[in-house]
């Protein structure tokens, strides 16, 4: 099954209804993604606000996507935001799977994703410790630890290394439910 994320950097809804057509007309599995900027926590700030997102997210499913993506490609969404827009996508659109893609440049991406699921999150995307941090995704050793013995325990084993094991590559944990 071929799985197309669909994107924008500045959400121009043509263009992408032009890619989740397309990649429908394929056949294949249409994620389409809200590129993700600004703090929807922060009432001040008002052009990229919780009902902006709506709004797309709105638009984006009526045109056929199966999967809604919140990218953040600099790191910006913090754990209340997480918490806010997730629960918010999760209300609206109960139907469709959310998943969170950030990078854990201001280094809240383990608290922001924690909180991304804990609000109805399908899937968020983590590195192997190794490879975390910084310009990278938020690490999986460490988001595994923090939902230990909790409902979104995932049952990743982490090898005895108390959840901060090493490895290299990229990798999400689509494999747990959280719901």
């Amino acid at each position: 099954m071929d799985i197309f994320r669909v994107f924008d950097a500045l959400n121009y809804v043509p263009n992408l209804l032009l890619g989740v057509e397309a990649a429908g007309n394929a056949g294949a599995v249409v994620e389409a993604a809200l590129s993700y900027t600004g703090d929807v926590a922060d009432p001040t700030r008002t052009k990229y606000s919780l009902q902006y997102y709506l709004g797309l997210a709105r638009e984006l499913v009526a045109a056929g996507t199966h999967v809604l993506c919140i990218k953040d490609m600099a790191g910006l969404l913090t754990p209340e935001a997480a918490r806010l827009l997730v629960g918010a996508l999760r209300e609206q659109h109960p139907e469709v799977p959310l998943h969170v893609h950030t990078h854990d440049t201001a280094g809240a991406g383990v608290a922001s994703m924690l909180a991304a699921a804990q609000a109805g999150a399908d899937a968020v995307d983590v590195a192997v410790d190794a490879m975390s941090g910084m310009t990278s995704q938020p690490s999986m050793g460490a988001l595994v630890a923090c939902t230990r013995g909790t409902p979104l325990d995932t049952g990743t084993d982490t090898g005895g290394t108390g959840g901060h094991g090493g490895g290299g590559g990229h990798q999400g944990l689509e494999g747990a439910t959280w719901s």
